[in-house]
């Protein structure tokens, strides 16, 4: 069923002036979270005086306000979906799960259900509220087609701590790929400035220098092994979590991740070994794994530290590459 479009004006008052765009609207229900906020400004759904604005700006006394903005489903429903969880760690505050390729985290435009948290739910698992209804228990993400270690918080206080961990990079997140082409130089540091494409608002590009909406973001990498055919093992450590960071920043310096149509085109003429060709036309994943987490528990403060293989999809390219 299509979402209807609702448009809404407000005339500010002057008790009302001096308050955030994005902030006065979230003050008026209009929406519920600063990641929607985000979004309506990005798409100019946010106008005053028929201009598009910032979500940042400083409403003024009179200044008149127009929003559009979907319908919104009166009660949304999170229904148990029943199938495998792979369970690492749990307590009373938090657990560590290895999530397989295919699985989408939560809820949200395309998957309703099926995700993540219709699993956790299905298994009778305790979650945080969470930052929006749809959310319950997400501090951050993995992408559907990425695999490994992912922190789920199960209190609110849980959840505070471990957001502000993330947002002070306490957390230490590392991570496994296989790429098409050895990078030059064969370890380093990427930095740069990440926003969304602006016309496939699916993907995200590479800035070296900042725009309005984008977010600093940096990865370190290495080379771990080599093969013939080109492809590469490479070690990524996120300084920052952004959107796609790694696949976007893999990309930048002509190293895309094996299976990632949206980031780079697979170039195969180089591989003469057939059945090492066949292996990779059979991904039906890109080959990223997130395969350590290390940080202190939100409540106790222990160290904590999380390491898993490679998930078992990719075991056969790995052993055609000799890399066991």
């Amino acid at each position: 069923m299509r979402e209807k479009e609702i448009s809404k004006s407000f005339q500010i008052k002057k008790e009302e002036a001096l308050q955030r765009a994005d902030l006065f609207l979230i003050q008026k229900k209009v929406i519920v979270s600063r990641s929607e906020a985000s979004k309506l400004f990005q798409n100019q759904k946010v106008k005053l005086n028929q201009k598009a604005i910032k979500a940042s700006y400083r409403l003024k006394e009179s200044d008149v306000l127009s929003v559009s903005y979907p319908k919104k489903i009166e009660k949304e429903v999170l229904n148990p979906h029943p199938a495998p969880l792979d369970l690492i760690f749990e307590d009373e505050e938090i657990l560590v799960l290895n999530k397989p390729a295919g699985l989408v985290v939560h809820p949200g435009a395309g998957h309703r259900d099926k995700t993540l948290v219709n699993v956790l739910l299905a298994h009778g698992k305790k979650l945080s509220p969470g930052s929006e209804p749809l959310r319950p228990g997400i501090v951050h993400r993995l992408d559907k087609e990425t695999s490994g270690l992912l922190l789920v918080a199960k209190t609110k206080k849980a959840e505070e701590q471990l957001i502000s961990s993330f947002k002070n990079h306490g957390i230490q997140r590392e991570y496994h790929a296989i790429v098409s082409k050895a990078p030059l130089p064969k370890a380093g540091k990427i930095e740069s400035w990440l926003k969304r494409h602006p016309i496939n608002r699916k993907k995200f590009h590479s800035l070296k220098e900042f725009q309005a909406g984008a977010k600093k973001a940096i990865t370190f990498y290495k080379s771990l092994k080599e093969h013939e055919s080109g492809l590469t093992w490479i070690h990524c450590e996120l300084k920052t979590g952004r959107t796609h960071q790694i696949r976007v920043h893999l990309s930048s310096i002509h190293s895309s991740i094996l299976g990632d149509a949206v980031y780079g085109k697979q170039k195969l003429s180089s591989i003469k070994d057939l059945s090492l060709k066949k292996e990779i036309l059979n991904l039906n994943r890109i080959a990223l794994h997130a395969f350590k987490l290390q940080f202190k528990h939100p409540i106790s403060k222990k160290k904590l530290l999380f390491q898993v293989p490679w998930s078992k999809d990719l075991k056969a390219l790995l052993k055609k590459l000799n890399w066991q």
